[in-house]
């Protein structure tokens, strides 16, 4: 998401420059993004930040979800009284909303309402945003990924090989062996158990497979392209795309429909059911039973690049930067 964003801005405003602050560690991300300036996420740098910005984006992800935990809305909240002593416009860009609810959770009404512009990544959370932003105009448009997918397609899916990205955010899988079961039945050559999460979470891909009975983990070969700090180019030239693509994960699904894998998404969420309907793609629950995951690997069907949806992406991008350009001038 955020190559895409910054490949659109190359093309959109050359001279602009962006600064983040963030409570992990810098090196990996100044290696991968460059264009960068990353800071420590601190009063300090956070201050000088915004006192030096021309406007304050808030770029992708579920910003205002709070069911875990309500740090990130204080967060922007936070962020928010700073941009307002400073003078500096906020936006928000390529952004999802799981729920009307969460859009009524205290402060997160004026965090939308004094936005100087809102661009979705789906049509749904546009949906969602409308008559809960005040007069904040909210435009709905596409994922920023699908402009990174465009310039820079994942490996075409592979004959013979089905790939699952199994993630449930520190959950247990209830449908697992029914969705084992469903793959079985497709005889597949090859099986890859993606990670696209590095980090063995809880409910996440490298610990579901650690958990699997030994003759079950033996069907298939852990993958893990991520390595901190790579080249997102030398990332996705790693990715293993398969004929069929089961995924429980929202950018691995995108990736799939650039790659003409037949999609099926493992919907845990509003965002991976928005994920599917772009796509076009079928969709099940964690859950599904083995009738249920056998009709949607049977309707699954491999489509073109989803280019459509990276000129959404990119159209969002233009209109942001004429916006911001406005308020640099």
């Amino acid at each position: 998401m955020l190559a895409g964003f910054l490949a659109a801005m190359r093309g959109q405003v050359p001279d602009a420059t962006f600064t983040s602050c963030v409570p992990f560690p810098l090196e990996p991300l100044r290696r991968r993004f460059p264009t960068i300036e990353w800071r420590p996420y601190d009063d300090a740098a956070r201050h000088h930040s915004i006192a030096t910005c021309d406007v304050w984006l808030g770029l992708g992800g579920s910003p205002f979800q709070s069911g875990q935990s309500r740090w990130f809305i204080d967060h922007l909240t936070d962020e928010a009284a700073r941009c307002a002593a400073a003078g500096k416009p906020r936006y928000f860009l390529g952004i999802g909303v799981q729920t009307t609810t969460e859009l009524t959770v205290s402060g997160v009404p004026s965090l939308c309402a004094g936005a100087a512009g809102i661009w979705t990544r789906d049509a749904a959370s546009a949906a969602r945003l409308r008559g809960h932003a005040g007069t904040c105009p909210v435009h709905a448009a596409a994922d920023l990924a699908h402009v990174f997918f465009a310039a820079n397609p994942p490996p075409p899916a592979q004959p013979g090989r089905v790939t699952l990205v199994a993630n449930f955010d520190y959950n247990e899988w209830p449908g697992q062996a029914a969705a084992l079961a469903g793959v079985e039945t497709l005889g597949a050559a090859s099986r890859i158990w993606l990670a696209q999460e590095s980090r063995a979470l809880p409910g996440a891909e490298r610990a579901l497979f650690a958990a699997l009975p030994a003759a079950e983990q033996a069907r298939w070969q852990l993958v893990s392209p991520e390595h901190p700090g790579d080249p997102l180019t030398e990332v996705l030239a790693r990715w293993p795309s398969g004929a069929w693509l089961l995924t429980a994960r929202y950018h691995a699904a995108l990736a799939g429909g650039w790659s003409g894998s037949r999609v099926v998404v493992l919907a845990t969420n509003e965002k991976l059911r928005a994920a599917a309907r772009d796509l076009g793609a079928p969709c099940i629950g964690p859950d599904a039973t083995l009738a249920e995951v056998s009709t949607a690997l049977a309707a699954a069907a491999p489509g073109p690049p989803p280019q459509a949806l990276a000129a959404q992406a990119q159209q969002a991008c233009a209109e942001f930067a004429r916006s911001a350009v406005a308020h640099r001038r």
